[in-house]
């Protein structure tokens, strides 16, 4: 039975729960959101699957780059353009953990301003999807150069809402920078967000860290964030918000 069960995660049909080791039908997966079913745990979604699963379909336009868009262009770890979500239209940002562990780098820190500039200009809601490693810090200076460069341009931006949503994991110099700055803070359930890992924060300080150091619920208890949504009401959710504005 074991060796059936090797064959079909091998070519994509069941995939094993990383919290729980439940193994789940893929297709069932899918349909849940990836979420898992047993122990609620949140999968890590790529972009595109993002935008599908948030959207309006057919309704998200990506944001070309002007002079620098080009169609040979590699793709990068975050995805931005325009999208309505229950009818309400917003510009969307979102990150893909998949691509270098979402590190940010040259191209990915000019989409962000990009689109902050766009949000800025059409004044109409922003919404950033981060999950991240931190900065592309094989890119040198130019690589955290990144960080001024996107606060900066959140800065500029005076009469569009920015929402973030913290997803597993947001680390690094993103947390640091932008991702940190919405007007509202959300996450999805037991997301890790922190700059350094906690084996790098425990050997700095000498101590312990408590449980769930870095997990979004203890960040909500501390006020950092200002509410953790299951996967299933996220779209609800950024509608309602949206409304607002």
């Amino acid at each position: 039975m074991s060796e059936v069960l090797d064959i079909a995660k091998k070519d994509g049909r069941w995939i094993e729960c990383k919290k729980c080791s439940e193994i789940i039908l893929t297709k069932k997966l899918e349909e849940n959101l990836w979420v898992c079913n047993h122990c609620d745990h949140h999968f890590r979604l790529s972009a595109k699957d993002r935008i599908r699963i948030t959207c309006d379909e057919g309704s998200f336009v990506e944001l070309g780059m002007d002079e620098q868009d080009d169609e040979g262009a590699p793709e990068e770890a975050i995805l931005c353009g325009k999208a309505a979500i229950e009818g309400q239209e917003c510009y969307l940002g979102i990150m893909d953990f998949s691509h270098k562990g979402g590190s940010m780098g040259i191209a990915v820190g000019q989409k962000i301003v990009k689109i902050m500039k766009t949000a800025r200009e059409s004044r109409l809601p922003l919404i950033l999807f981060s999950t991240s490693g931190g900065v592309r810090i094989q890119e040198g200076i130019w690589g955290l150069f990144q960080m001024l460069r996107t606060v900066h341009a959140r800065d500029q931006i005076e009469h569009s809402p920015v929402i973030t949503v913290f997803t597993d994991p947001t680390t690094g110099g993103v947390s640091a920078s932008f991702s940190a700055l919405g007007d509202i803070l959300l996450s999805e359930p037991r997301a890790r967000i922190g700059f350094a890992g906690p084996r790098v924060i425990q050997s700095t300080v000498q101590c312990t860290l408590p449980p769930g150091f870095q997990d979004a619920e203890t960040l909500l208890a501390n006020g950092f964030i200002d509410r953790i949504v299951h996967r299933r009401d996220l779209r609800s959710t950024l509608s309602s918000l949206l409304k607002w504005f």
